[in-house]
């Protein structure tokens, strides 16, 4: 029989083990028809419900579903951007098919977004794409220090944007 030290030596060692293993998870939003795929560790809003078009935020740090309503919805999730950070927006037009909305390349690289100060958002990389289809816009804030591997985190978070399969 383990002594409590040991039980508690072995409980912070799996914990510590788990959270190095990193991966994503699947999230679905059945109800849109859409599901992408997030890092572990980071936060998601969900959709909004008293805003349209909708819009949720994924980021690396904790954001709260209030963060993603009112006037410009998603302002207050990404002003919280810590130095080391990053925060994507997406905003879902739904299935009316606009002009200037394609496919996004396959792995999508930083140059690919167009880097402005844009309203509400501030500073920010926007990508306008037509996945599972829907009408998406996408944020891409970074806090100063973020690094390499964030950015390509958040990169992988759009890439992985599809339709939604059944549970």
């Amino acid at each position: 029989m383990l002594s409590r030290a040991a039980y508690v030596a072995v409980t912070a060692l799996g914990l510590v083990v788990l959270t190095g293993c990193g991966g994503t998870e699947r999230l679905a939003f059945q109800d849109r028809g859409v599901e992408f795929r997030y890092p572990v560790g980071w936060s998601v809003t969900g959709f909004s419900r008293t805003v349209s078009p909708a819009r949720l935020v994924v980021a690396s740090y904790r954001v709260t579903p209030s963060e993603v309503e009112g006037d410009c919805a998603g302002h207050r999730a990404l002003a919280s951007l810590p130095g080391n950070g990053a925060a994507l927006l997406l905003i879902d037009y739904g299935t009316a098919h606009r002009a200037g909305f394609a496919p996004p390349p396959k792995n999508l690289r930083m140059r690919q977004l167009a880097r402005g100060n844009y309203e509400c958002f501030g500073d920010s990389y926007m990508l306008r794409f037509k996945a599972a289809g829907h009408d998406f816009q996408a944020h891409l804030k970074l806090g100063e220090n973020a690094t390499a591997s964030t950015r390509q985190q958040a990169l992988q978070i759009l890439d992985s944007v599809d339709r939604a399969t059944q549970p």
